[in-house]
């Protein structure tokens, strides 16, 4: 029989805190144990964990715990107002040190249970793509600042939110919608004991968690004051779960790299406010679960079945980052100029086209994030810039009849929907940021299109049809798994 159990380790203490807290950042853990298998799925209210800090993390914890390491998924819901990649590795052995008495305790006081389920379907009720293509300009992404139309679909014809730095073209002369597919679905599992009593509860939804620092794109005073570390909706979603369930809730995020939740904008100016709108997505987001729950919750029969694998992938690495850390660190300030006046130069012509321009902001940009993606958002190593290569960790999970596969970084809609389609053995729940922090995991087509997602990623071309290609076999090998 299958036995589970939940616990959660607050953060704070572990690193050291450039902000105040408004709200407790946690560690929120899920445990399983079928026969010989075991997996322990790890939650953090994060931003972005280097890979070596999370393997890391899954060696010690393994040691400690006598968990495989290939069992466990050490996750991120990528929370904006959170510790990220440099506060994270400080923050490592005081995560360890909370973390395997949790582990441990979790491991003996897990106990048998019955798991409800129910699949939520959102559709574009709570969540849209960002991005999208504009005739004359090309790829566009949105922060914030959205409009929505009397049917709620997101649009917008306000060029001064599409990332354009300081140009504007006045070619959006009717709102542009933003109708590019997402995510919409939604899961919630609720873990009962023998007597009938949650021990837990855990969601997954996709859509960026961006919301508690909304306030630093608007044009106000003092937001340098107004910092505060948040779990944003992702964690008032689990509080008002744990409150209208009981026992204790985890949230996990589905690729969102492209995903906006349908925020507000305006009259948000302070950090109040955006913590208010995190409430209100997260209480919104919970309630949604709840009444699909009560509408088409079932037993899963098979929930004493349960397998894990991780799997390491080689991926190739975009050309022009920079060969060393060295060069990252202090080589970036020449090419990054080179790029800034040849816009400059772009957008002074007349006889530029948009387009045109367009292309020069992302080569621009791209040329301001290659070093800093290499150094302080992925940490990436002198011999993986020198090799032109880095690996990634693909945790997969089979439990009952759901497949959990954790894809790295902020990966796009585009790949969610391809584990979807080839997966075709069980139901497939694919999750965000495992295993470490890639930045963007930009497909063929948002190389092409540009804007943000190119701007902040190191793929090729070639990058995600070989991770595609690679991890295929590997996928239906795991699943033919009795």
């Amino acid at each position: 029989m299958a036995v589970c159990s939940f616990a959660k380790i607050p953060l704070r203490g572990t690193f050291t805190p450039r902000w105040p807290f408004a709200t407790e950042l946690y560690g929120r853990f899920f445990y399983i144990r079928s026969g010989e298998e075991q997996v322990l799925f790890c939650a953090f209210d994060s931003l972005n964990t280097f890979r070596n800090d999370t393997r890391r993390f899954r060696r010690e914890i393994s040691a400690s715990c006598g968990i495989p390491e290939k069992s466990i998924v050490f996750h991120e819901l990528q929370a904006h107002a959170a510790p990220n990649s440099a506060m994270m590795h400080e923050a490592m052995d005081g995560i360890l040190a909370r973390a395997i008495p949790v582990v441990k305790e979790m491991q003996e006081k897990a106990v048998p249970f019955t798991c409800e389920v129910t699949e939520a379907y959102f559709g574009t009720d709570c969540s849209f793509n960002r991005e999208q293509y504009i005739e004359g300009i090309g790829g566009v992404t949105v922060w914030t600042g959205m409009g929505f139309d009397e049917q709620q679909r997101p649009c917008t014809d306000n060029e001064g939110i599409m990332l354009l730095r300081d140009y504007r073209p006045n070619i959006v002369k009717t709102p542009v919608y933003f109708d590019n597919p997402n995510d919409p679905l939604a899961y919630l599992f609720v873990f009962r004991g023998e007597n009938g009593e949650v021990l837990g509860t855990v969601s997954r939804f996709a859509a960026h968690p961006d919301v508690g620092v909304l306030f630093e794109l608007r044009p106000v005073q003092g937001k340098a004051e107004m910092y505060r570390y948040d779990f944003d909706w992702p964690g008032y979603l689990s509080t008002k779960l744990e409150k209208d369930f009981g026992g204790m809730s985890v949230y996990l995020n589905g690729p969102c790299g492209d995903l906006s939740t349908k925020k507000g904008y305006d009259g948000i100016d302070d950090f109040e406010a955006s913590d208010a709108e995190c409430r209100r997505l997260g209480e919104w987001f919970a309630d949604k679960l709840e009444v699909s729950y009560g509408e088409s919750k079932r037993v899963m029969e098979s929930a004493d079945f349960l397998r894990t694998e991780t799997y390491t992938l080689t991926l190739p690495m975009r050309d022009d980052m920079p060969r060393t850390l060295e060069e990252a660190r202090n080589g970036q300030a020449g090419p990054a100029e080179e790029a800034r006046l040849a816009f400059e130069a772009a957008k002074a012509d007349p006889t530029r086209t948009p387009a045109q321009v367009k292309r020069t902001i992302d080569d621009y940009y791209k040329a301001l994030y290659n070093g800093s993606m290499a150094t302080d958002i992925c940490g990436f190593s002198d011999e993986e810039l020198a090799k032109r290569e880095t690996e990634v960790d693909i945790p997969c999970v089979r439990f009952g009849d759901y497949l959990f596969v954790g894809v790295p970084g902020e990966s796009l809609t585009e790949t969610a929907t391809w584990l979807r389609s080839v997966c075709t053995g069980a139901k497939t729940i694919p999750l965000d940021q495992c295993n470490g922090y890639f930045s963007y995991m930009a497909t063929p087509r948002t190389l092409t299109l540009g804007g943000y997602t190119y701007w902040c990623s190191w793929t090729t071309r070639e990058t995600i049809p070989s991770l595609q290609k690679q991890l295929y076999p590997l996928l239906q090998s795991f699943l033919s798994l009795k």
